[in-house]
């Protein structure tokens, strides 16, 4: 279902089963501390990578699941099927994101191109027949660039966002607010926490230890080679 331009499978730039799979483990984890401090037993996990992935894919499982068909990736509502969900190339080789397919969001945008009889066919859900408003939001994109519709799109009330690049990522003003981005003593870059606790916020501690520094205290023994294999 992760097609490229040429529609033949492209490999996710994020490592999904193994972030997947931690986060179904992580959940097991906690679902077992709470059983243990309330009936007083805890209990054995037994988490797969493969199943968790099977178990993220709800929202495309439809068609497969009650008619045992592979869904058409084009046509589907998060995979290329809603032109409200979709990506767009800019006159600069860049690109503009659309990511919010609810009436409010169709109808602010079309209206504000002068199209809004296109409406209608997003509203009939996704689909073969929300091509033609397909093609006309490629070709509108296409005459400015990223940065001209970010002004302008930044204006109304629709879902959208600029593709960056990693370091444009890293720099985003809303990572920088909230302290997400960390330097260490050495001024490299770090990530901090995503998870935010009123009462007790994460600490990190971004010294690197030394080789070795840590071998008198778990070995009795300062050598730096002790416990290593030879």
């Amino acid at each position: 279902m992760t097609l490229g331009e040429d529609n033949r499978p492209a490999i996710p730039a994020l490592p999904v089963a193994d972030i997947v799979a931690g986060l179904q483990a992580l959940s097991g984890v906690l679902m077992a501390l709470l059983r243990r401090e309330t009936t007083g037993r805890g209990d054995y996990l037994d988490v797969s990578m493969h199943e968790s992935l099977v178990a993220a894919l709800p929202n495309i499982l439809g068609p497969t699941l009650a008619e045992n068909r592979q869904p058409v990736a084009r046509h589907e509502r998060t995979t290329g099927g809603s032109a409200f969900y979709r990506i767009y190339h800019t006159s600069d080789g860049r690109q503009i994101v659309l990511g919010g397919q609810e009436r409010k969001f169709v109808r602010t945008l079309l209206e504000a191109l002068g199209r809004p009889e296109l409406a209608e066919l997003c509203e009939r859900g996704p689909g073969e027949h929300q091509q033609p408003v397909i093609e006309i939001l490629r070709e509108t994109f296409l005459r400015r660039t990223r940065a001209e519709w970010d002004e302008w799109l930044g204006s109304l009330d629709i879902c959208y966002g600029p593709v960056n690049t990693l370091p444009e990522a890293l720099a985003d003003r809303q990572l920088a607010v909230r302290g997400m981005i960390v330097k260490d003593e050495l001024g490299r870059r770090h990530l901090g926490s995503p998870i935010r606790f009123r009462e007790e916020p994460a600490t990190l501690d971004l010294h690197e230890p030394s080789l070795g520094a840590h071998n008198r205290e778990l070995f009795g023994t300062g050598d730096p080679t002790h416990g290593r294999e030879s």
